[in-house]
């Protein structure tokens, strides 16, 4: 080629470059142009987050300071002064009942609370569920859930606008690759456009997938997020039915909303729709809320189902990532016993009691207390057992949460003295940690006989109790104020005796009592529950179940009952 042909070709790949260069220029004003839109609105998206974030935690906080302003200091007040009147009218001061109605109604007249919406007089107790929805629950629950649909937009558009500054970047590169271009002859110089161009192709390419992932960015679905919201405050209220409706409408509204999905699951679960629960607890996880509350839930949702394989998984799920999640490893204890599979179940038993101690030695280093929810899940791992129990003894109470009997596996004889002894277990492990701080020992213990419960009618000018009224079948009338346990016991003397008091399987901690009495001076001895202190509480009719540890063993267990 000679000097006149070369220098025409050099021109012309000149003005090709210029005009590629060109090209590219406009392309990054384009890029820099969209960079910036998706910059602006994921900084409007976190700036309105933060906004709903501060106004969420402002009504929560100002709402549970009112409910309890109105609770205490209004319903607990209206509350003691009707026990006044309760009193008074009992001895007969007509004057003091007038007073004290007066007040009453001042109180009243101060209170949302204790207004027609919420109080009804008859029965002197307040709709507080409807109460906190309306004052807090709902609005603050709105609020929070536009804040999480606005950081999502803004992490979304972030990542957008994070992208384009990558492209930006390759683009400038391609410029530099077509300048250097110019500054070479021969073929070599098309290696640089070659690869410049190839950068552009892919940045076109990437622009149009950001420019759809931006108009197709997450938006705050406000229908779905008010209906949502609307069904939280209903549930809270008991209102299933209505609540699931809500929950329906927002999924509807939003098909991947994981948290209306979950809650319809709580909603059809406390109607005892187990299998409906399942399907929104699944369907939650799929949506993306795959968390520890949301699989502890759908493991016991399928224990309770039947769906023992599956319980296992899902527990086994949660487990892998945190071994120290007590009500889980419970729960897949109890799954492997509903099995048959007493080993596995054993194992799971085993490694609950070390985790237990674990946390509890792990607080007491640290100078802290072991937190409440500790105590609370043993407890409820114990009832579980119990549950089970009545189950396999085909005296289930209502509710009885529990399989079904023709879903347990395995011989249900070994089940049930299985499923006795670690219920045994748990309880002893309770109190043993949370009064000692140590696992029960092996030690020899006070051997009790079945208690009597009756009424102390008699006692001596010191005291001492001369006559004891055993009531026929533990049964005692309503408006029944105390009962008195008599037992007797053989063996070594405790140093330390628990009771504890349990009302329709729920214990009532202001009944239960912790003694260091010397008993060494007697084998027969007696201890009373309930208000004799008081003109006006009386045990509520029911089951009653008195359990009595001695130096942390669990040495006898009885039943009473008021009647209806």
């Amino acid at each position: 080629m000679n000097t006149e042909q070369q220098k025409k070709s050099d021109e012309r790949f000149n003005k090709m470059i210029t005009m590629l260069i060109a090209s590219v220029a406009i392309w990054v004003a384009i890029t820099v142009y969209f960079q910036n839109y998706a910059s602006n609105i994921s900084s409007q998206a976190r700036r309105r987050a933060q906004e709903n974030a501060i106004a969420s935690t402002k009504k929560e906080l100002n709402g549970t300071i009112q409910f309890s302003y109105q609770w205490q200091g209004a319903l607990q007040t209206w509350r003691e002064i009707g026990w006044q009147i309760t009193a008074a009218e009992q001895e007969g001061d007509t004057a003091a009942v007038e007073r004290y109605t007066q007040l009453q109604e001042r109180i009243a007249a101060l209170s949302d609370l204790l207004g027609p919406n919420y109080f009804d007089p008859a029965i002197g107790w307040a709709d507080t569920g409807k109460y906190e929805s309306d004052t807090y629950l709902v609005e603050s629950t709105r609020l929070n859930e536009i804040y999480e649909a606005e950081s999502e937009l803004g992490r979304a558009t972030d990542e957008t606008a994070d992208s384009l500054v990558v492209q930006i970047t390759l683009l400038t590169v391609s410029l530099s690759l077509y300048g250097l271009a110019t500054t070479l002859k021969g073929g070599v110089r098309w290696l640089f456009v070659i690869l410049g161009s190839g950068i552009v192709g892919l940045c076109m390419v990437w622009l149009s997938w950001s420019m759809i992932e931006l108009l197709a960015r997450p938006e705050v679905n406000n229908a779905a997020i008010n209906a949502y919201s609307e069904g939280v405050g209903l549930s809270y209220q008991y209102k299933y039915d209505e609540a699931i409706a809500k929950f329906s409408f927002a999924i509807a509204k939003k098909p991947d909303y994981g948290k209306a999905y979950y809650q319809r699951g709580f909603s059809n679960f406390d109607k005892n729709d187990i299998t409906a629960a399942i399907k929104d607890f699944e369907s939650a996880r799929e949506a993306g809320l795959d968390d520890i509350n949301t699989n502890g839930n759908l493991g016991w949702a399928y224990y309770l189902n039947g769906q023992f394989p599956q319980a296992i998984e899902v527990d086994e799920r949660v487990l892998s990532i945190d071994p120290s999640v007590l009500s889980v490893r419970m729960n897949e204890a109890l799954t492997y016993l509903a099995m048959g599979d007493l080993p596995n179940s054993q194992q799971q038993y085993d490694l609950l009691i070390q985790e237990t101690e674990r946390q509890v030695n792990e607080a007491h280093k640290n100078n802290t207390e072991p937190s409440a929810s500790l105590w609370f899940y043993m407890d409820a791992g114990a009832t579980d057992l119990q549950n089970l129990i009545d189950q396999l003894s085909n005296k289930p109470k209502l509710p009885t949460e529990a399989p079904s009997i023709a879903m347990i596996k395995g011989d249900y004889n070994a089940t049930l003295d299985f499923a006795y002894q670690q219920m045994i277990r748990i309880k002893e492990t309770n109190v043993a940690l949370e009064y000692t701080g140590q696992l029960p020992t092996s030690q020899e213990v006070m051997r009790v006989q079945p208690f009597a419960f009756g009424q102390i009618t008699g006692t001596n000018e010191e005291g001492l109790i001369t006559n004891f009224e055993t009531s026929p079948n533990s049964s005692f009338p309503n408006q029944t104020k105390s009962v008195s346990v008599e037992y007797t016991y053989s063996g070594p003397p405790p140093k330390q005796i628990i009771w504890k008091l349990y009302f329709n399987g729920v214990e009532d901690q202001s009944l239960r009592i912790i003694s260091n009495m010397d008993t060494s001076s007697g084998s027969t001895w007696y201890q009373t529950f309930g208000y004799e202190y008081t003109s006006v509480f009386v045990f509520n009719p029911g089951e009653f179940v008195v359990e009595l540890y001695a130096d942390s063993k669990l040495v006898q267990t009885g039943t009473f009952y008021i009647e209806p």
